[in-house]
């Protein structure tokens, strides 16, 4: 310790004199020379100089041989009797004002600080995860509860976690088992996130989550449709169905349900499996089923109506029962039939355009307008039977089907194919991909018995005499349903198709590559799980922008909801990763971080009311 002076004025004495303060030098964490005041002692009368510096030597030793008691007596006998007291007296001030702790919690501070300073020459990032999508899916896992579901079913914690795991990585990436699990130990964030260990993961335990949903198929979609009603009261009174197919890579041979069939992307050289989907208008799964492959759409839905009415009961009043709504493959007559049966309503595009109706007087006309603000008419026709029509007249189609069947006429060529059985060849060729428009032309091919060359191809275009363009007929068998909401319901049916689209599209459940039917039956449930997860979140970030355009008083504003994989894409930008650096004091120091979210994933995780960040920051400190 040693005294300090400055000049002041005195008000006492009127004069400027010495003001003291006791301070003590000593070294930080960091090894820089620091002081501090421990205590203002004030203007000092009638001591030497001498007399003051024995007084910080006093006070000096005294502080560093405390609880030595003999030492001290020995070293106060050499001070005069005025140190001693002065000594005494700023001890005790120090005491009372607690400053002789000031330099002990002043070192602990430098360490603390020294901690926190870094040499940024070695400063390193290593183990770089995404997080940002994993984080958003988890949160949509934990709204739908599905972590405590499989705990009640008997599935162990680490069953469960590495299940949900799997699942999230599949909705995201949507790779195979072999290279989901690579994705998790070396690229995603899930593994950290659901607290599993990465060497804990094989690749059985990641191909038998497929084999062990599929086993609680029906009890897991029955919670999830109980589950998405609590959370968003659907009304579930409009239900669309239909049916896609998905294809094989390779022959399966010994398959029992890839079958050929019509495939819907024209891949008639592979086995296909068949899905048939029923969705409310939300989007969500009321019933699905895989069917062989060459199941025809008329087929699927007998089964589908008894296992739809044990999701979703058969209301007893007509405003209570459900209306089915079914594109013309699926709409025969036997099924119709079925449906009103069953004790729901239907509604469908008629398999036949009508002929034989008739447009009363005052009949109604209604105009509505397609996306691209194009006029479409509405008429209500009457004809005979219990059903309803609406006539639809859309002279955009009318042009478009008109033009198609301009384009499919034949064309006069200078050069081609000669040989006559390649010329039937190909003509077959064409009657199998246009057999709507193979029916109207008659086709003779004559050949040349010596070249064997086919030397003239004649054809005759039998077309209907009245060929009527852009118009079709909506049936139903609801008696008060007005123009504008037949059509509204009816274009509902989009909704499956994007059901479809995300399906294998953007979750990407084509083709399929598993052998045993099993497999592939468990890959197409767990694409319809993550289905689910998806449908949460698009659902909720629809209805958010739907508000949003409401409060917006500019009336053309757009508010579209982006496709799953944008929604990848924009979450990706989130990583967490580990910065490593070494401190001023010689020791380690790790960080594991979470980067914040840019404006768009902040924006999605608001409209979703998610926490944007799993973590902030995570320190440990090693002494090297």
């Amino acid at each position: 310790m040693n005294f300090t002076s400055q000049i002041r004025h005195n008000p006492e004495t009127g004069k400027d004199e010495k003001y003291y303060r006791l301070k003590e030098s000593y070294r930080n964490a960091s090894g820089n020379a620091c002081t501090r005041i421990l205590l203002n002692v004030g203007f000092i009368h009638g001591l030497k100089p001498e007399e003051i510096r024995d007084i910080s030597k006093g006070l000096t030793y005294k502080y560093e041989h405390q609880g030595e008691q003999e030492l001290w007596e020995d070293q106060m006998a050499v001070y005069s009797d005025i140190v001693r007291e002065k000594i005494e007296e700023y001890w005790a001030m120090m005491v009372e004002r607690k400053s002789l702790d000031i330099i002990p919690n002043a070192i602990r501070e430098s360490q603390a600080k020294a901690r926190r300073r870094i040499d940024v020459d070695t400063l390193e990032h290593t183990d770089a995860r995404e997080i940002g999508a994993e984080w958003l899916c988890l949160q949509a896992v934990r709204q739908l509860r599905i972590e405590g579901f499989l705990r009640s079913l008997g599935w162990t914690e680490e069953d469960v976690k590495i299940a949900i795991a799997h699942l999230i990585t599949r909705t995201i990436y949507t790779p195979s088992e072999l290279k989901s699990m690579r994705i998790m130990q070396e690229n995603s964030g899930i593994c950290e996130l659901m607290g599993i260990p990465e060497d804990s993961l094989t690749l059985r335990k990641i191909y038998s989550v497929a084999d062990r949903f599929l086993e609680e198929k029906t009890r897991i979609e029955k919670y999830l449709c109980h589950t998405t009603d609590d959370l968003f009261k659907p009304t579930n009174r409009i239900m669309l169905f239909d049916l896609t197919n998905f294809y094989f890579e390779g022959r399966k041979e010994n398959s029992k349900k890839a079958q050929f069939g019509r495939s819907k992307e024209k891949r008639t050289d592979c086995k296909l499996l068949v899905l048939a989907l029923a969705i409310n208008t939300d989007g969500f799964i009321r019933y699905s089923d895989i069917l062989e492959g060459n199941t025809a759409d008329p087929k699927s839905l007998p089964d589908m109506v008894d296992k739809l009415i044990a999701q979703n009961p058969v209301g007893t009043t007509p405003e209570e029962k459900v209306l089915v709504v079914i594109d013309a493959g699926i709409s025969s007559q036997e099924n119709l039939d079925l449906i009103k049966a069953k004790g729901y309503n239907y509604l469908c595009v008629s398999r036949k355009a009508l002929t034989d109706y008739e447009v009363k007087p005052d009949a109604r006309t209604v105009i509505v307008k397609d996306c691209k603000e194009q006029p479409i008419k509405l008429q209500e026709v009457h004809t005979e039977g219990e059903d309803y029509f609406l006539k639809i007249d859309s002279p955009a189609k009318a042009l478009k089907e008109e033009s198609m069947n301009r384009n499919f006429r034949p064309l006069t060529k200078k050069s081609g194919t000669k040989k006559y059985e390649a010329v039937l060849k190909r003509i077959g060729k064409l009657e199998g991909r246009f057999p709507s428009i193979a029916r109207y032309y008659t086709i003779d091919v004559e050949k040349d018995d010596r070249s064997g060359n086919a030397t003239s191809v004649r054809w005759k275009l039998q077309m209907p005499e009245k060929q009527v363009y852009g118009t079709y007929f909506l049936r139903t068998n609801v008696p008060n349903l007005d123009e504008k909401t037949t059509w509204d319901y009816y274009n509902l049916i989009r909704e499956i198709e994007c059901s479809n689209r995300q399906l294998k599209t953007d979750l990407n459940l084509r083709p399929i590559y598993h052998r045993r039917d099993e497999r592939s039956d468990g890959h197409l449930f767990l694409g319809l799980l993550s289905y689910w997860i998806v449908n949460v979140i698009r659902h909720q970030m629809k209805k958010v922008n739907e508000k949003r355009k409401m409060a917006d008083p500019n009336p053309k504003a757009e508010y579209p909801t982006p496709y799953w994989t944008e929604i990848v894409r924009i979450m990706s930008t989130q990583k967490a990763v580990t910065s490593e650096a070494t401190n001023t004091l010689g020791e380690k120091v790790e960080m594991r971080i979470c980067s914040t979210p840019t404006t768009k994933a902040a924006d999605i995780y608001s409209m979703l009311n998610y926490k944007p960040m799993p973590f902030r920051k995570i320190k440990i400190c090693r002494t090297q």
